[in-house]
């Protein structure tokens, strides 16, 4: 009898960026692997979604939903695991009590939302929430899973001391990258492509920009909309840069695979982050990523075609610098090395094992 797997997840549309990514890739992973039956709930998904979704009886801050409740409450427990994604909502908090007091395991990820930076936004709030309910969320937990080693720390101080922690870091489909895409070297632009969101530093990419050496190269912004984007193409408005710096809102199929190998390189300068899916997917396109340590990849990211640096104005000015002047060869050098490292430590055809293996000692 095949384990059930049902992963229990607050909102799982456009809206929440990797996240969505992260959960659906695994969901495919485990119904494509033998001996799991995996499905996704949530409360918010696209159109097209064939998850299972519950309504929000009360839609405040904690998205208390009643009929989730009632769902829990007459669930066939056998061979079922819950997998939660997040630790926010009510979703977490009374689907670790139905399974505390029903004896169902239960594993949680947390996703990077316990890092440093973002714990201190809203600061009271969240100190509040983790010691009168997320610590035993936690604590009861079969298995926490860790992204990166500095989320096992912080899950371990947060639960109070629960050692049953499991590093596995983000994965891609390196296998559905289009290999038929090469760069072209007369296409001259750095790009970011992601949410527009204060994590992201994108403050200190486009002060970075404007004081690179090159005043030549194009940098291109794409993601969805948003107040900060808003601004930000007002600021390029006022400086005069729009012939040099442009916005898109979205790309998708092979314009997206195509936006990304044609970079001279691919720039994430993000304040926290657990291995952000984008990074990933720019790196499997053979693009060479500028990105932070403080998004968990490993340092060997520095000496495997990539660059890491602390998420500063002038770190990003040196590491933009030394970008823009590579070759053509060592660009293609650079993007090559990064997309086989990206394969050898962060795929699902070489990494998926392990969430089976975990899954199987539940």
């Amino acid at each position: 009898m095949p384990k059930s797997i049902l992963h229990i997840t607050e909102k799982i549309n456009k809206e929440s960026g990797g996240l969505r990514t992260v959960i659906t890739n695994l969901n495919d992973y485990l119904n494509s692997a033998t001996g799991f039956d995996s499905s996704i709930i949530t409360f918010a998904m696209e159109d097209h979604d064939a998850f299972q979704l519950f309504d929000v009886s009360k839609p405040g801050a904690w998205l208390y939903s009643k009929s989730f409740k009632n769902y829990l409450n007459q669930l066939d427990t056998s061979n079922t695991i819950l997998h939660l994604h997040g630790v926010w909502m009510y979703q977490q908090y009374i689907s670790s009590k139905t399974a505390v007091k029903k004896n169902i395991p239960y594993l949680l990820s947390s996703h990077g939302m316990l890092e440093k930076y973002l714990l201190q936004q809203g600061r009271l709030k969240k100190t509040l929430y983790c010691k009168y309910i997320l610590k035993d969320i936690l604590k009861n937990a079969n298995y926490l899973h860790a992204i990166t080693p500095i989320e096992s720390e912080s899950l371990f101080r947060l639960s109070g001391g629960n050692k049953n922690i499991v590093e596995i870091p983000n994965l891609i489909h390196y296998s559905s990258i289009p290999q038929e895409v090469t760069y072209n070297p007369n296409e001259e632009y750095i790009l970011y492509l992601g949410r527009f969101h204060s994590v992201k530093g994108l403050d200190i990419l486009l002060e970075a920009y404007e004081k690179i050496d090159n005043k030549k190269i194009q940098l291109l912004l794409i993601g969805p909309h948003s107040e900060l984007k808003e601004s930000l193409e007002n600021r390029i408005i006022e400086k005069g840069m729009q012939h040099k710096v442009f916005f898109k809102d979205f790309v998708s199929g092979i314009e997206k695979f195509n936006v990304f190998k044609n970079a001279k390189v691919f720039v994430a300068p993000s304040y926290s982050e657990v291995i952000g899916m984008v990074n990933l997917e720019a790196a499997a396109c053979k693009v060479p990523v500028i990105s932070t340590y403080n998004t968990g990849l490993h340092p060997n990211w520095n000496t495997s075609g990539g660059i890491l640096i602390k998420p500063q104005l002038d770190a990003l000015v040196s590491a933009l610098n030394n970008a823009v002047n590579w070759d053509t060869t060592e660009r293609i050098a650079r993007g090559n090395q990064l997309a086989d490292f990206v394969l050898q430590n962060y795929s699902w055809e070489k990494k998926g094992v392990l969430w089976e293996q975990l899954y199987n000692t539940l």
